[in-house]
């Protein structure tokens, strides 16, 4: 057996390099796009161009996927994928030394490991196909190997091979490869710029990728939360489990070799955050796009999605079981997109006001958010009896029938009309309410004689003016609790 090794200069001069590329049978993937869930995992769509040799395709990509979610398709419907077979050795079969170089003829540029007769390994990219032997390219110096010495040629990094089911065998196909992998994820926010009657939601994806680079991809953010029942198992064609197919003397240093699969490494770090989804948007899937997207597999990214012009309208709201008033902005969602659950900082006229978390709106729906005490608003309340009737006695216990009628007052010291939303509980049957004030819900308990209401109005405020809300209700009190003799007031009217 004769080898030949060359300088990389007289090299140069005698085979001219810079041939075309390989396009006979291997062939890499792009990244067409990859949709990222918020719960840290993303679905990715791969795309490439092949010849088919006899029917067979190799490429270089093998996905770190959740097990049972790798999908290799063809874009072609006439043709099928039959096989997909991965292992660490991609062989080029040859009946006889003669037809290595037919063999071989397109694939100059590819990385081979051949191996001689003899028993020699050697390695390097296919530079040159001479009639008598092959030539392969280390750095600058090249080797010559004589078809005749040649026991086996294997692809280097070219570990899948894919079976094409295609009326012609030999034909440019287009494959691709879709599969959910773990490592990437978003978190929304939003800045909500209010200026009078108008405000424009700003949605920002924060977003981290510790998988694989993107380079002018599109990405789409997901709303939504589907079941994967495989989460945190990779597939069995995932390279670290395909490592570990491995003779019996590497087994075991490859199996410890193996990467954890993501989820669990990070456990170990004690890194794992659930992103909050709301139940609303556990059920249905919502794509926002972002086309054009590049992001290093270590780099963490904001990423602006949507701006949208809404009207929003202030509102204050007072429980009357309390003291305090809060400020709220209601956001009709005019946009034809959904609002994703997440943080929103408000701004008005330039100036910060709060921030909040606003909640899954859909398209045409209203929303609001709360962001801080309403300190224009000055409010008070007071609950008198009025009347009691005569006890009744229900059960074994005696009740005394009490009237109460309860005034709240809010006084508008802003230089704005406020619209105002009261609510408060009561306990008892309920007789007047005040400004169109209405029951909400009411609840029935057992072995109360009182039901519980809830009571809610919808006031507006002139600047500077007070606006007075009453309601009475009759409420059974024991006749012990109530005392004796009873105290009417007022004229039993409620007035």
């Amino acid at each position: 057996m004769r080898l030949l090794t060359l300088s990389f200069l007289a090299a140069s001069a005698v085979f001219g390099l810079g041939q075309a590329p390989p396009k006979n049978m291997t062939f890499s993937t792009g990244l067409k796009s990859v949709a990222v869930f918020r719960d840290g995992f993303g679905y990715y769509v791969r795309e490439g161009r092949v010849k088919l040799e006899n029917g067979w395709a190799t490429t270089d990509l093998v996905p770190t996927a959740v097990k049972g979610t790798v999908r290799f398709y063809t874009l072609d419907k006439s043709d099928k994928i039959d096989q997909v077979v991965i292992g660490k050795e991609n062989r080029l079969d040859f009946a006889s030394p003669a037809e290595i170089k037919t063999r071989l003829a397109d694939k100059v540029g590819l990385r081979l490991t051949v191996i001689t007769r003899g028993g020699q390994r050697l390695e390097g990219e296919l530079a040159k196909i001479l009639d008598d032997m092959l030539m392969l390219r280390n750095g600058e110096a090249f080797t010559g190997v004589p078809y005749g010495s040649v026991q086996s040629i294997l692809l280097a990094g070219f570990p899948v091979r894919i079976k094409v089911s295609s009326s012609d065998p030999n034909k440019v196909v287009n494959i691709g490869v879709a599969y959910l992998q773990e490592g990437i994820r978003w978190e929304p926010s939003y800045v909500l710029d209010v200026n009078g009657a108008e405000g424009t939601p700003s949605l920002r994806a924060s977003m981290q990728n510790t998988t694989e680079r993107l380079k002018d991809s599109e990405v789409f953010f997901v709303v939504g939360s589907p079941f994967v029942a495989n989460r945190g198992i990779q597939d069995m064609m995932a390279p670290s489990l395909i490592t570990a197919v491995a003779p019996p003397a590497e087994a075991a240093g490859d199996a410890a070799k193996a990467p954890k699969p993501l989820a669990v490494e990070l456990a170990e770090r004690g890194n794992v955050e659930s992103a909050a989804v709301t139940r609303e948007e556990a059920g249905e899937l919502y794509y926002y796009r972002k086309p054009g997207l590049s992001l290093a597999s270590s780099e963490v990214a904001m990423v602006s999605i949507f701006d949208a012009a809404v009207p929003v309208a202030p509102r204050f709201e007072w429980n009357a079981d309390g003291e305090e008033v809060s400020y709220l902005l209601s956001i009709t969602n005019k946009s034809s997109q959904p609002l994703t659950t997440g943080p929103v900082f408000v701004l008005e006229g330039g100036k910060a006001m709060g921030q909040e978390t606003v909640k899954y709106t859909p398209a045409g729906a209203t929303t609001e958010i709360r962001l801080s005490r309403g300190i224009g608003l000055k409010v008070a309340k007071t609950e008198a009896e009025v009347k009691r009737n005569a006890p009744v006695r229900v059960g074994k216990t005696d009740y005394i029938p009490v009237v109460l009628k309860g005034t709240l007052t809010i006084t508008n010291q802003k230089s704005q009309a406020a619209t105002v939303k009261v609510t408060k509980t009561v306990r008892g049957k309920v007789d007047k309410l005040s400004d169109a004030g209405t029951v909400k819900q009411t609840q029935i308990l057992n072995g109360e004689p009182n039901p519980i209401n809830d009571l809610e109005w919808k006031v507006d405020v002139a600047p500077g003016q007070t606006k007075t809300i009453t309601y009475t209700f009759e409420t059974y009190m024991s006749a012990e609790r109530a005392g004796s003799p009873p105290v009417p007031l007022g004229n039993g009217d409620g007035e």
